[in-house]
């Protein structure tokens, strides 16, 4: 059972996911190769911070805001498809975070987070979510591209990650001075 804390941060991811999404669709649809692979994906970026900062929690929020996005946009036309999608959006980034805790020795409180962790882990979850979610669209619809939508989608997550990463970093790079100078 979910504390309302949880409850609360699964909505927030959700929320954050979806309007990242349509950020996506209005600045980069002509950057789509189909309707599910684009050369760049900012909700990638997202949900790599998503997952490290609230784990399942984040994955859940993930997942859901997924099977929303595929339902309402009609990016598939069956439920098995759309759950199955909304899934692996949330358990792929989930899955990469574990074997980057593994493979790089990563801290699961990022205490150890240097920029090469992050561009290696960066790189993982860029490269988990198009191997899981191709395989899904193959096993589904024996008719995809397995190896170029993958491709793209991999180019596009990771595009999607960098721009996300370095779009937050200047954020706070920007707002860090004002907390930093703030009177205790």
């Amino acid at each position: 059972m979910t504390s309302p804390k949880n409850f609360l941060i699964i909505t927030a991811c959700a929320l954050a996911y979806l309007l990242t999404f349509q950020l996506n669709t209005y600045l980069f649809s002509s950057f789509e190769y189909t309707q599910e692979v684009s050369w760049v994906f900012l909700p990638s970026g997202l949900r790599l911070i998503l997952i490290l900062l609230f784990f399942e929690w984040g994955a859940i929020g993930i997942g859901l805001a997924s099977m929303a996005v595929c339902y309402f946009n009609q990016i598939e036309s069956d439920m098995v498809t759309i759950i199955g999608a909304g899934f692996i959006s949330g358990f792929a980034p989930w899955l990469a975070r574990l074997v980057c805790i593994d493979r790089f020795k990563l801290d699961v409180n990022l205490n150890n987070l240097t920029p090469a962790t992050l561009l290696k882990t960066s790189a993982v979850f860029a490269l988990m979510s198009p191997v899981l979610h191709q395989l899904w669209f193959a096993w589904r619809n024996p008719a995809t591209d397995f190896v170029q939508s993958t491709t793209i989608m991999a180019v596009g997550d990771l595009v999607g990650t960098l721009i996300v990463l370095y779009a937050s970093k200047l954020v706070l790079s920007l707002f860090s001075p004002a907390i930093s100078n703030k009177p205790s």
